[in-house]
């Protein structure tokens, strides 16, 4: 491991003690910033965009003659209403637009890094490859990093837990140890560790997931039905202009002077023109939009573009994330299907089992244990722990030494992989089929499940006189937001179809989708991939289209097979949302919001 790190730094040309203020800036110029690349638009050019379309052009025309035959009420109403829809739009996505940059100006991660052998805090977006981070409980990680080891690091390595829910699904923490990596946008749950980064902006994980759908070039619904509305106008308004013209002209030979009423000519096709084309209707379209756009706004949304109001009302497929968005991501135990044994009460079992987590490292297991218990509050005023041993990864389960200060009584509690304590229970014999059985119904229906054990007076696990008895198990679960189910249903009575799409386990979206109502035909990412490849397909299926229409979801998927899954219902059906994690930020359809199944960024 040694190696391999001393090798990364000769690759990006670093050092453990950092790299240099001059570097820095060198690297800045050649990587460029560490943050998406922006683009901005002229506020001018902005506003004429707004001014060309088929139907603004027609009116264009219309208010041109106006001015020729000198009617000035004709060419000020014409003029007022294409610049009242101009402003309508320009103002609200305007709005819209300041509001995402300050919320993301506000939401921007600061970081430690060492520069000139001194550590600084900077703004993430000042970082570059080869700069040494100390990353901590709490931060969120500004680039893609690769954890170092520390100095004085002790023979049994304690890993850090990462959060990266938003960026790949997982509802639990990953942990990860000395030469693993950890990606931009991912959350530290616990511990602390230098690391060196190797990847910013567009060339970390989450930016190139972001270049797939900046790479798009998605029109507007509305865009493309007004377009086609506007084509059609002027067709029809050019035919009957042809004839106007070979009328006046051809068969009467009329002649035509500027000036009010010089030339009826003009003021036929004036007519023809306005008469022509639905010169409201733009107007009538904004307001809806913006009174739409006004009403989302109530409810938490920042509505990036107004044409995304009505994608939403057209919408046919809902393909949702599931980690924080169906779910809370939140760590919980369902106690309904909780397994107290050893002659102990579900009460007892969350008792044994607070006592035995350790909240002062803020792992997320044991705040979930401690918080689970009813009167956490006054859980210590009679115990007294008098050592503990942490996790590690060879012998997955800790251990407490507890004193009932009443009693004077000492008890270990031996927490951990179900198999593990089970095995040290002294009527292992007796009680292990029952009790594998029940670990694997809560696998069928994706929990993940913690053992735990009691045995009597102080010692290791294996003390001598030692007889450890099991309690119990406890299922683990992300669960659903309690207005989710509410929110499925509505969706499918309007006919909308909704398919999960989630980086966590099969087993686990499958639970989940039961648990709201959902179809839990959830495949693998993995059958879509090899049927894409022509490795075959699912049982039923005659191709890749009816793969994706007929299956409720997809499990196991990063950021580019959302994408993929996406773009294959698109073709297919037209107008399909999609929801993202925590902070992805890959809104495709212009709506931003806080706790929404629509096209959402989710900021939590």
């Amino acid at each position: 491991m040694l190696r391999q790190i001393t090798s990364l730094h000769l690759c990006l040309q670093s050092s453990p003690a950092g790299l240099t203020e001059n570097e820095a800036i060198k690297r800045i110029e050649e990587f460029g910033p560490n943050k998406l690349p922006e683009t901005s638009v002229n506020p001018l050019l902005r506003f004429l965009g707004y001014l060309w379309n088929p139907l603004s052009w027609a009116m264009e025309v219309a208010a041109i003659l106006a001015i020729i035959l000198l009617d000035y009420a004709d060419f000020a109403l014409i003029v007022g209403l294409l610049l009242l829809n101009a402003t309508i739009s320009f103002v609200e996505e305007s709005n819209a637009d300041k509001a995402i940059k300050a919320l993301a100006g506000a939401l921007a991660p600061k970081c430690k890094v060492f520069r000139d052998r001194k550590l600084k805090t900077m703004d993430a977006e000042h970082i570059v490859p080869g700069d040494i981070l100390v990353v901590r409980l709490g931060d969120i990680v500004p680039a893609d990093i690769k954890i170092l080891g520390d100095e004085d690091e002790e023979e049994e390595e304690h890993p850090m837990q990462i959060d990266q829910a938003a960026l790949t699904g997982e509802s639990l923490p990953a942990k990860k140890f000395t030469g693993d990596v950890a990606f931009s946008g991912s959350t530290v749950k616990q511990g602390e560790r230098h690391a060196v980064v190797y990847a910013t902006g567009v060339n970390t994980f989450f930016g190139r997931a972001a270049a797939l759908i900046g790479a798009t070039n998605n029109v507007a619904n509305i865009q493309k039905v007004m377009t086609k509305i506007g084509a059609i106008c002027l067709v029809t308004i050019g035919i009957w202009v042809v004839i106007e013209l070979g009328v006046q002209f051809g068969a009467y030979r009329h002649s035509c002077y500027t000036g009010e009423e010089e030339c009826p000519t003009l003021t036929n096709l004036l007519v023809i023109i306005v008469g022509g084309i639905p010169i409201a209707m733009p107007t009538v379209l904004s307001v809806t939009l913006a009174l739409g756009a006004y009403q989302l706004a109530k409810h938490g949304a920042i509505v990036a573009r107004m044409s995304a109001v009505e994608e939403m009302a057209g919408m046919d497929i809902l393909c949702s994330d599931k980690t924080g968005t169906l779910t809370l991501n939140k760590l919980s135990i369902d106690l309904a299907a909780s397994h107290p044994m050893g002659g102990v009460d579900v009460h007892t079992l969350v008792k044994y089992a607070a006592l035995s987590a350790d909240i002062s490292a803020e792992e997320a297991i044991d705040l979930v244990l401690h918080n689970t218990y009813p009167d956490k509050d006054n859980l210590w005023r009679g115990y007294k722990r008098l050592k503990f041993v942490p996790f590690n990864p060879v012998d997955k389960y800790t251990m407490a030494v507890i004193q009932d200060e009443q009693t004077g009584q000492v008890f270990r509690l031996l927490k951990g992989a179900p198999q593990v304590v089970l095995k040290r229970a002294h009527n292992f014999a007796e009680i292990h089929e029952p009790v594998e059985k029940k670990i694997i119904d809560y696998a069928n229906r994706g929990y993940r499940a913690l053992g735990f054990g009691m045995a009597e007076g102080p010692g290791s696990t294996d003390a001598p006189g030692t007889r450890w008895e099991f309690l119990g198990l406890l299922p683990l679960f992300d669960p659903p937001r309690h207005d989710t189910a509410v929110t499925i249903e509505r969706c499918l009575e309007m006919g909308i179809s909704v398919k999960m799409v989630t980086g966590d386990q099969q087993l686990i979206g499958i639970e989940t989708a039961r648990q709201l109502g959902m179809g839990t035909q959830i495949h693998k990412i993995e059958v879509l991939l090899k049927a894409k490849q022509g490795s075959g397909l699912v049982e039923g299926h005659s191709n890749v289209d009816e793969l994706v229409e007929h299956a409720d979801g997809f499990a196991e998927v990063f950021p580019e097979h959302k994408f993929e899954i996406v773009k294959i219902l698109q073709v297919k059906f037209g107008i399909i949302q999609h929801t993202y994690g925590p902070s992805t930020h890959l809104v495709q359809h212009g709506v931003y919001l806080c706790r929404s199944l629509l096209d959402t960024w989710t900021s939590t």
